[in-house]
């Protein structure tokens, strides 16, 4: 079977004028969700849709084709790796980038999501600025 190559190293994602950036935020937390929705609340430039589950999120992936894909590492049905091995075998979604969020900050975990093809790895809790700067430097929006 072919597979796409992996994207390359923090893709930017090319601005749509006249469009909010769209990010989907698959997480079973609904407080980590809660936390997410607040940090980007006052940012219009960004449109942020949630998924609870790792199947659920990889099917609004392909249906809504969000600009950027975050992804909890430990959800209740597969793990982050398992989706972004289905956002990557599906030509739909396999080169939109995926960002890894986990409070799991070891360096071996970080280091596997890297190497797995994640654009990223941020830890919980959030840092609202790197958040800001990262979502800012990947979407090339305006933090």
């Amino acid at each position: 079977e072919a597979r796409p190559p992996p994207p390359a190293a923090t893709p930017r994602v090319p601005p749509v004028a006249g469009r909010a950036a769209r990010l989907l935020y698959i997480e079973d937390n609904p407080v980590n969700q809660l936390i997410v929705q607040e940090l980007l609340a006052q940012r219009t430039a960004l449109q942020l849709e949630t998924a609870s589950d790792g199947a659920s999120g990889v099917q609004r992936a392909r249906a809504t084709r969000p600009d950027l894909i975050l992804v909890d590492m430990q959800l209740p049905d597969i793990d982050g790796h398992e989706v972004l091995r289905r956002l990557r075998a599906d030509a739909a979604t396999a080169a939109i980038p995926c960002v890894s969020l986990s409070a799991n900050a070891m360096p071996d975990d970080i280091e596997r999501a890297l190497r797995a093809g994640f654009a990223d790895y941020w830890t919980k809790p959030l840092d609202l600025q790197r958040f800001l700067g990262s979502l800012q430097a990947i979407l090339g929006t305006p933090g």
